[in-house]
């Protein structure tokens, strides 16, 4: 299993490299690279794919000292590190819901090294359902919580089976690491800093997603200064990699060359196959 000690943390990682551009995938909170069983061999068809664990998600240790994240700034070394590391200085970002937040704040603070941000149920507008001090409730049980409100955000029309995996895989993470996931994405407004981003983002989201309604993914991408697009998918929740996962490829297969023709440079794609 591949490992990689990034600013004095080790993290997991798995590798698909076709030569084609890179791509950092990174999970929602509480879970890990699992999440993207569904879709990773279809990504490959446009991107070399680098999928890695969190600290303290899946097989990657804890933060040193062991302490949960505050803010989406504090994951953004593990990331960017990681891809350098593994000889990537640009490449494209795609992260679900928590970390489609974090891609945003990763091309504001680096954006020499993004080139484009793919978002999953992702915003960076806040979101009424998570806001204020309620989380702070979830430590009297968080395992149930954690259990309850996964299967929650679901779509009514998703597969049973696939809603019963989505609540099952949250449990493997440590409830204060997926406390401190939310508390970071409740308080978090990227607003004031969206109108003087330029790097291009492609926004996915399921239409029957309520914990971050597709409105604050649509009124994310009217904010963004630079090129955004936004794309729904009818009949599908919070997790479209894992309650659709066809139906987003084939979302991805169809917008994805037309997005990157359009706005990414060619020296970004020539790079990443030297």
């Amino acid at each position: 299993m591949p490992y990689l000690d990034v600013d004095g943390t080790r993290l997991y990682y798995e590798h698909f490299d076709t030569g084609r551009p890179p791509l950092a995938l990174v999970h929602g909170a509480g879970q890990d690279t699992l999440s993207w069983q569904y879709v990773s061999d279809r990504l490959t068809d446009h991107f070399s794919v680098i999928a890695l664990d969190l600290p303290g998600h899946g097989k990657s240790a804890r933060r040193p000292g062991g302490a949960a994240i505050a803010d989406y700034a504090d994951h953004i070394p593990y990331v960017d590190g990681l891809m350098a590391a593994l000889g990537h200085r640009r490449y494209v970002f795609m992260g679900h819901s928590f970390a489609g937040g974090l891609g945003l704040s990763l091309a504001r603070a680096r954006p020499d090294s993004v080139a484009a941000v793919i978002m999953l149920d992702g915003t960076g507008c806040p979101s009424a359902a998570w806001g204020g001090d309620a989380f702070d409730l979830v430590a009297i049980n968080p395992t149930d919580w954690m259990e309850v409100n996964f299967r929650l955000i679901c779509g009514p029309a998703t597969n049973p089976a696939r809603v019963d995996e989505i609540s099952r895989d949250v449990l493997r993470c440590p409830p204060d690491v997926v406390q401190g996931d939310i508390k970071a994405f409740a308080r978090t407004d990227l607003q004031g800093d969206l109108p003087t981003m330029t790097t291009p983002v492609l926004a996915i989201h399921g239409l029957d997603d309520w914990s971050i309604p597709p409105e604050l993914g649509r009124r994310t991408c009217e904010q963004i200064g630079g090129p955004a697009v936004f794309h729904g998918l009818a009949d599908v929740g919070h997790f479209p990699h894992v309650e659709a996962p066809d139906r987003l490829m084939d979302a991805v297969d169809e917008l994805w060359p037309g997005f990157a023709a359009d706005h990414l440079e060619l020296s970004m794609t020539e790079e990443s196959t030297r």
